[in-house]
């Protein structure tokens, strides 16, 4: 791709971008929400046209008219929204538009299902080396098995170029190590890759060469080996940023939630910790550890069946989202477009719906204090917005983040359970997000994070609980871990 260029109206979001992806090549591209990556890959992908420049495939100039086009010369994107049909299980969705019939290739003949389910299996288990139920509906897989489905779409594609937007935002370690290992194997078979990640380590990790975008101009473009982490961060930001994980001392104050034998039966058994005031207490674990449920349990979406949780001294009985948050305890899901935010409505709406009480007066919505209020967090929390009344949707997945969080801080809760709270966001956006978080701990609120990145919990976290098979296998010093003791206590059995 030479001396691309593309604009919406009169906002220019590619300025003379060159792009180059070599046969058997991972290319890591990166940069900022906003940095112009999604318009490049809707581009290649045929969504969008570009405005200007040209497109060699394969030695020859190309127009590429539609998403199928794109298809035809054997370019497939894998989203960070996945594409499947929840309805549908495995093997239909691998096989979806490209389904194999009794007879021949006749769409009027009756489908094979059973070698549909032969062929699904032999993908799954010899390609990304996972066991997946191929006749198990999607609704009923997690995140990760979701995006393994998807991942193995594309292989039976035979893509020749294949665009992985964010592929490992739902996948735990292990998982993740999974996918690198598709990767190379796609690689070897002369297939390349255009691998788009804010985990940076992934891209250190992965790929072999790096291009960053900044502001719609391609600012860096070398062999991985040339890079550093600090360098990347430089080329994104266009400066050098403190620290990536800015943490503070805060001293911390008396326990503020005591959780003891809490047991939900399929999912965790016997967890017991203590939250103190001020403190950032992170939990990690495999994919399926039981991490997500246990807070999901403390916050009244997921009832637990025996054990206590005890906040401030006082036993509470929790069983709904409403008891959560009388006592004062506050959640930010990581499917934030799926159970966090109202994507119809605007940011004053999203930000004040769980404080009404306090901008309204006599039943009625006073509309000038709920502005007042929204954009008094979006100055707090440096949210890039036109004004509170801009859709939400219309915003980044860094500044819907803030919004989810100023929505709880609203609130003033004692308590924020916070999951993946900077899944799929850009690198400053983190670091924003971490700045936040920091605030509520001066305050002495305490804040639990589960994490799927060892290194963000280690960071900006004070102790860390490693989960495995539902049971708690270690509480770690955040100041003297690693994230090999963190994979080590992940593998290993319960202490």
């Amino acid at each position: 791709m030479k001396n691309i260029s593309k604009s919406f109206g009169p906002v220019r979001v590619l300025n003379g971008v060159d792009l180059t992806l070599n046969r058997g090549e991972v290319l890591g591209l990166i940069g900022e929400n906003g940095a112009g990556k999604s318009t490049m890959i809707k581009i290649i992908c045929g969504i969008h046209k570009k405005d200007s420049g040209e497109i060699f495939y394969n030695g020859e100039k190309i127009e590429i008219e539609s998403v199928a086009h794109s298809q035809q010369l054997g370019i497939s994107t894998i989203y960070q929204e996945l594409s499947l049909m929840p309805d549908l299980n495995a093997a239909q969705n691998i096989f979806l538009n490209r389904e194999l019939n009794k007879k021949g290739n006749n769409l009027v003949a009756p489908l094979n299902s059973v070698e549909m389910g032969k062929k699904a299996q032999q993908i799954l288990k010899d390609e990304l080396h996972i066991n997946i139920p191929v006749d198990r509906p999607l609704k009923y897989m997690t995140l990760a098995q979701k995006q393994m489905v998807e991942i193995a779409r594309t292989i039976y594609a035979d893509a020749q170029v294949i665009i992985m937007d964010e592929p490992t935002s739902a996948l735990g370690a292990e998982e993740r190590e999974q996918l690198f290992n598709v990767i190379r194997g796609l690689k070897e078979k002369g297939r390349s890759v255009i691998f788009i990640s804010h985990h940076l380590d992934e891209i250190m990790k992965v790929c072999d060469r790096i291009s960053v975008l900044r502001d719609g101009k391609k600012v860096a473009d070398d062999l991985v080996r040339q890079f550093t982490i600090e360098r990347i961060i430089n080329e994104m930001v266009g400066k050098s940023l403190q620290s990536q994980y800015p943490k503070e001392s805060v001293e911390l104050g008396k326990p503020i939630l005591s959780i003891h034998k809490l047991t939900k039966k399929g999912a965790f058994e016997d967890i017991s910790f203590e939250l103190r005031e001020g403190e950032i207490l992170g939990v990690v674990g495999l994919e399926g550890c039981g991490k997500n449920e246990v807070i999901r349990s403390i916050f009244g979406r997921l009832p637990y069946d025996s054990g206590d949780i005890i906040k401030n001294g006082k036993k509470l009985k929790i069983r709904s989202v409403k008891d959560a948050m009388v006592t004062k305890i506050a959640f930010v899901p990581a499917e934030r477009k799926v159970d966090g935010l109202f994507l119809k409505q605007n940011i004053a709406w999203n930000t004040t719906i769980a404080s009404l009480d306090k901008i309204i007066k006599y039943k009625t919505l006073v509309s000038k204090k709920e502005s007042t209020v929204t954009n008094g967090y979006i100055a707090q929390l440096n949210i890039k917005a036109e004004s509170s009344n801009q859709s939400i949707s219309a915003l980044s997945g860094g500044n819907q983040q803030k919004v989810m969080l100023s929505r709880w801080i609203m609130m003033n809760p004692d308590v924020f359970l916070l999951e993946e709270p900077t899944r799929g966001i850009d690198v400053n956006a983190k670091t924003e997000v971490y700045r936040a978080i920091g605030e509520c701990v001066k305050q002495k609120k305490g804040v639990i994070v589960v994490s799927s990145e060892e290194e963000e919990v280690i960071g900006i976290c004070d102790r860390i609980i490693v989960m495995r098979n539902g049971k708690i296998s270690g509480v770690l010093d955040a100041k003297k871990t690693n994230t090999s003791e963190i994979k080590r206590y992940s593998l290993k059995s319960e202490v």
